[in-house]
């Protein structure tokens, strides 16, 4: 087989990729644009000009493969086998009736719950939108950069705070000291990205880990930027406009919005990330760095930026919660909800951005769950066990073990049906 007659790649099983045919493999865009030469000689009989127009080129009796542009949507490689018989491989994303069932309750349930909820409620819940921020730029690091973290939670104290060091102390409009902890927080994430240019996998785990476990300690010791060991209490509050209302709930309602639209705004980046070329080169060095290198990825450039991206979500995600809760202090923020976030991550589904949001939800509702089943009494034995249920951790422990054996690639992958 010739340098042209690579074949493409099949995608990847768990990949967000909707480009069919030859564009699924990450390598396509990298390889130089080489027409195959003229050739003079005649088709054989079984060979026909449909196979031809389709990209393939006869190789005897063997198998020839030749990645081209699709001719239809959902074609992608067409190969040729011995006798003329020639068949087409490729993906094409077929979205089915469950994830429009949970577009669905998902639209449903942003606009209810707001109307429906106290004022408490609603911050809890706006929290809980915001976490999808924290989740996705793990998914980022892991999911589409194929580098362990277990230390993302330090980023988005470092957001939390760099926000709150710029609204207090800096006196910056509030839009400015969200960016800028967001920015800070990518900042540092490309200094911890650093390391992953010579070690990975588990190591670059440990590396991780190691920094979500010291960060503690290391914070009380910066009171001008984090408030020490009281932690750091926020004066500027985001107050709506006047029209908008002047009520706890209106003020809440407020908030929600904001960080729901900066939320969607995120998530809408993030996707044309990772389907330019940069979020290409992203998934190449996942797959295989050595023929990312080959094709013309570089390397420093990728790992770091995608640390970088991945840590400016998680700060976001920490400078939208000092709006909700003006206050932060690193112990809010030990290294387990560095795993949890990990973990997280991977009950939805990694390489997915939807995968992000899934496992933020399950995660919530089996809580709620658990929270029902442990008020229940009188069932004596059976009963000690539901209060078990109570216990926010211990759910998601069961829930995490559970699903991993059921659905080893993550939530999603209930959803993410392709059509062959």
């Amino acid at each position: 087989m010739s340098d042209d007659n690579w074949p493409t790649p099949l995608p990847r099983p768990g990949d967000d990729d909707e480009t069919p045919g030859a564009d699924a493999s990450v390598f396509a865009v990298f390889a130089p644009p080489d027409d195959p030469p003229p050739s003079d000689e005649p088709l054989e009989s079984g060979e026909s000009s449909e196979a031809a127009a389709l990209g393939v080129e006869p190789s005897g009796a063997g198998l020839s493969v030749r990645s081209g542009p699709p001719a239809a949507s959902g074609v992608g490689t067409a190969v040729l086998g011995a006798g003329g018989a020639d068949r087409v491989v490729g993906s094409r994303r077929r979205i089915g009736p469950l994830s429009w069932i949970g577009a669905v309750l998902l639209g449903v349930w942003l606009v209810a719950m707001p109307l429906t909820s106290s004022v408490t409620e609603l911050r809890q819940n706006t929290q809980i939108i915001v976490m999808v921020l924290a989740v996705l730029g793990v998914n980022i690091a892991t999911g589409y950069g194929g580098m362990i973290s277990l230390g993302h939670g330090v980023f988005v104290a470092v957001g939390a705070f760099a926000a709150a060091y710029a609204v207090d102390d800096l006196a910056l409009p509030w839009v400015l000291s969200i960016l800028a902890g967001a920015a800070f927080a990518g900042v540092i994430g490309a200094l911890v990205g650093l390391p992953a240019l010579r070690i990975k996998g588990i190591h670059l785990a440990l590396v991780t880990l190691g920094l979500a476990i010291v960060f503690q300690p290391l914070a009380k010791r910066v009171p001008a930027f984090s408030g020490g060991v009281s932690g750091r209490a926020v004066g500027a509050e985001l107050v709506p406009p006047s029209w908008f209302g002047t009520s706890r709930w209106a003020e809440g309602l407020y908030h929600y919005l904001i960080c729901l639209v900066v939320v969607g705004l995120a998530m809408w980046l993030t996707h044309n990330i990772i389907k330019s070329r940069p979020g290409r080169a992203m998934r190449a060095v996942r797959d295989n760095d050595t023929a990312a290198a080959v094709y013309g990825v570089n390397l420093v450039a990728s790992r770091v930026s995608t640390f970088a991206v991945s840590a400016s979500l998680a700060g976001l995600a920490g400078a939208l919660g000092i709006v909700l809760v003006p206050f932060a202090s690193q112990e809010s923020y030990p290294f387990q909800e560095s795993l949890v976030l990990y973990a997280t991550a991977v009950l939805g589904g990694l390489g997915s951005l939807w995968g992000s949001v899934l496992g933020v939800a399950i995660r919530e509702v089996f809580s709620r769950i658990g929270e029902l089943l442990g008020d229940v009494s009188g069932l004596g034995p059976l009963g000690e066990f539901l209060r078990l249920l109570d216990e926010e951790q211990f759910v998601f422990g069961v829930l995490l073990v559970a699903l991993t054996f059921v659905f080893p690639r993550g939530l999603i992958g209930m959803f993410n049906r392709r059509k062959t």
